[in-house]
């Protein structure tokens, strides 16, 4: 069905621990992930994308941070009974700064280095 789409970064070790999580969680095989490092399309900003974890429904509607959290949330029976407490944490805003906190200290390993001296393109 894959009617939700979330682009992770292929490059951050807890993104890609978070996207394992996930699928062990997705029962109905409903979200579908996808590497924002080589996304291509127009719909979703790539640097935002970068910075948070940037997802798109069926309808083209684009979330980021701690939205997309929220979507996830809400499409994962077994976490359906956490519904209320993350509608809590968006309306009075903890929710994002929690993700703006952990997002900050994320660590970034540039996998595409191949030589001793690797910059970021």
């Amino acid at each position: 069905m894959n009617s939700f789409i979330i682009y992770i970064d292929s490059w951050c070790p807890m993104c890609i621990r978070f996207g394992a999580w996930l699928k062990c969680l997705d029962i109905f095989n409903g979200i579908r992930q996808a590497d924002i490092r080589t996304y291509k399309g127009t719909v979703i900003s790539k640097e935002k994308g970068l910075t948070e974890l940037a997802s798109i429904n069926r309808q083209s509607r684009v979330y980021y941070g701690y939205d997309s959290i929220l979507q996830i949330v809400v499409r994962l029976p077994l976490l359906w009974v956490f519904v209320p407490f993350f509608y809590i944490l968006k309306v009075s805003r903890l929710g994002h700064w929690a993700y703006k906190e952990l997002a900050v200290k994320r660590q970034i390993i540039p996998l595409h280095c191949k030589e001793k001296d690797c910059r970021p393109n």
